[in-house]
């Protein structure tokens, strides 16, 4: 595994590397500035998110946040630039071809400022948490639960990129709706040395006369001490259901444990332990919408999912939906099972969001 993951690391660089002489190379040509300073901090910002990620497991602190944000922000900026200059070779080379002469200045003032502008969309695009309103009708649903709403959260990542602030407005927006039950799918925190007592504070305003649930998702165990923060989420008064369930007015609430159900014939084993009562409706809190036909043969009626972030940016949306079967985002049937994937209320890594959204999941059972 360490071999794998340093290759991979290697690969992604060389790629970073030719993403950003690619940019610089484009600007020299389109707007002849250059050098070979500049050159040398376009190949160092290559390494940036690299860099800091690797710093942020092991400190915190102001110069690390910033330092952060910074190459998160950049590590998305990147990109569009290098689509901008693609897109600036080939309209370059139309022109040439057809011997037109337009200022290559005035073609990377275009293409590039609407990369920017894709890039500076989707950025305001990712803060905002929109909410998904849902209506599912469900068999076995006791009379208690007709009418009742809950509310689903995923994937904040709460960390260097959304700190207390970010918390809060997620807070008083689920609060706003006054769900009888909360159920948290997953990625609270985005991993690294933070403080998890401090980033997750605002979540103990939050209150449901059923209760607010947690189960955990991968990032929780990139935590540097993964344990302290799920004792931060403890003390806000949230419970964290672990390879268990919950009965709540007849409906079963099943919660699993990113790490110890990762594998199908673990989720199976786990789900035959707790003993999904086929008499009763039941809720599934899982974090990554895989294996699902284990779920719906060890008799769930509903699962709540989350991870996916449903690509985040497009086209990565392609490929989550081919990971995932079309069931990376949204309101799905799996046989006789119900599927909810949501695309997460944070971002990892860039903080934009391009053809996605944030969102926070309201659902009423009828």
């Amino acid at each position: 595994m360490p071999v794998a993951i340093a290759l991979s690391l290697i690969a992604y660089e060389i790629l970073y590397i030719f993403v950003h002489l690619a940019v610089y190379r484009t600007l020299v040509a389109a707007f002849g500035i250059g050098g070979t300073w500049l050159e040398v901090i376009f190949i160092l910002l290559a390494f940036s998110f690299t860099a800091a990620t690797l710093l942020a497991f092991r400190f915190r602190g102001k110069f690390i946040t910033g330092f952060y944000m910074f190459s998160a922000y950049w590590f998305g900026l990147v990109n569009f630039l290098f689509m901008g200059a693609v897109a600036w070779f080939i309209i370059e080379n139309i022109f040439n071809h057809y011997v037109i002469y337009v200022s290559p200045a005035l073609i990377g003032a275009i293409t590039f400022g609407v990369a920017f502008l894709i890039h500076l969309y989707g950025t305001w695009n990712a803060q905002r948490a929109g909410i998904t309103l849902i209506s599912v009708s469900l068999p076995n649903l006791p009379a208690a639960w007709r009418g009742r709403k809950i509310v689903f959260v995923s994937d904040v990542h709460l960390g260097n990129v959304h700190r207390t602030g970010f918390a809060a407005k997620v807070v008083g927006k689920i609060s706003a709706f006054k769900p009888d039950a909360v159920f948290i799918g997953g990625d609270m925190f985005d991993g690294g040395a933070c403080d998890p007592d401090a980033l997750v504070a605002p979540f103990k305003d939050l209150h449901a006369p059923k209760g607010v649930y947690f189960i955990s998702g991968n990032h929780e165990f990139y935590v540097r001490d993964f344990e302290k923060a799920f004792e931060a989420i403890r003390k806000v008064d949230i419970r964290i259901i672990k390879n268990e369930k919950i009965d709540i007015d007849g409906v079963e609430i099943v919660g699993v444990d990113y790490q110890s159900v990762h594998k199908k014939e673990d989720f199976a084993a786990t789900l035959a332990r707790i003993g999904v009562d086929r008499s009763k409706m039941s809720i599934l809190l899982k974090h990554e919408p895989d294996n699902l036909p284990v779920a719906e043969a060890a008799g769930i009626t509903m699962g709540f999912f989350g991870h996916t972030h449903q690509g985040q940016i497009f086209p990565l949306s392609i490929i989550t939906r081919q990971m995932y079967n079309g069931f990376d985002y949204g309101l799905k049937q799996h046989g006789t099972m119900t599927v909810y994937t949501s695309s997460g209320v944070g971002t990892w890594g860039p903080p934009l969001r391009l053809g996605t959204k944030s969102e926070i999941v309201l659902a009423e059972f009828k």
